[in-house]
């Protein structure tokens, strides 16, 4: 368990790195690109960008922090990471606002350099795209609320891209309008992101019941245990990218060293079937 918990914390802090290093190649095309070309979004997109390496850098300080051990904090550090994703789901929201702010009432600017602007935005579109999908697929797999924020981040600046380039090609070829209506269903993407991680990590942090399928998978392992009478209740909270459950039953015994027993069997095999359980308190009757 110790190993595996490890190996989560190790994998977890070399995606964060990445994620910085992605904001940062992002922030330098945009700017150089918008420079060169002309386009003031393009421009400002790229400072927008230096945003979002600093909330990239703030996930990374997160999962560092969540993993320290402290006796003022004896159940872990581990919602550090939920407290960052609620960072970035503000993030996002402050995201869509410079977008709106900046497409829907600033002055278009005339373009110098078409193919410049339109090849930085490609690959931003590229990079952006790819590298949420893999960071998202990845967050799942870790079970990391921070990384599922961030890959969600930088998802808005694939939004943000398309927005941009829709807004150039039509400044160039005379529809203004175009870039408007593109950045209102782009709003509405990025603010709906926001806010499903926004509602996880309020829930988590208000220490909210653990969702009902791993409440199932729990209750399928307690009842393959030949020794429980009947399940009572079963409950448990979420903390970063761990699990902690606890489960009252009714044991077939009255020997408090054999109900020990099973109760430890149960934890084992908990444990062994549920990726990520950091504990499992029994109490039984």
């Amino acid at each position: 368990m110790e190993s595996a918990k490890i190996m989560n914390f190790n994998e977890k802090k070399k995606i964060s790195l990445y994620s910085v290093g992605v904001n940062l190649v992002l922030s330098i095309i945009k700017i150089i690109g918008g420079t060169i070309s002309g386009s003031a979004a393009l421009t400002a997109d790229g400072v927008h960008s230096l945003s979002d390496l600093a909330a990239s850098l703030s996930v990374y300080a997160g999962i560092i922090i969540s993993n320290k051990k402290s006796k003022l904090f004896p159940h872990g550090l581990y919602k550090v990471e939920n407290l960052v994703a609620l960072v970035s789901a503000f993030a996002i929201f402050f995201a869509g606002y410079e977008i709106a702010k900046d497409v829907l009432f600033g002055e278009a600017e005339p373009m110098k350099n078409l193919l410049v602007a339109v090849t930085v935005i490609g690959l931003t579109v590229l990079i952006t795209y790819l590298y949420s999908r893999w960071e998202k697929t990845k967050a799942i797999e870790l079970n990391s609320p921070s990384l599922l924020a961030d890959a969600e981040h930088i998802k808005t600046d694939f939004y943000t891209a398309i927005v941009v380039l829709v807004g150039v090609l039509g400044q160039y070829f005379g529809y203004p309008i175009i870039e408007k209506l593109a950045v209102v269903i782009v709003i509405y993407f990025i603010f709906h992101s926001g806010f499903e991680i926004l509602k996880e990590a309020i829930k988590v942090l208000l220490d909210a019941s653990l969702d009902y399928d791993s409440i199932e998978k729990v209750k399928k392992i307690v009842e393959q245990n030949s020794e429980v009478n009947k399940i009572i209740q079963i409950t448990g909270r979420n903390a970063g990218s761990y699990k902690f459950v606890q489960l009252d039953l009714d044991i077939k015994t009255d020997s408090l060293k054999e109900a020990h027993a099973i109760a430890h069997q149960i934890e084992d095999d908990i444990k062994k079937s549920m990726p990520f359980v950091e504990k499992v308190v029994i109490h039984f009757q």
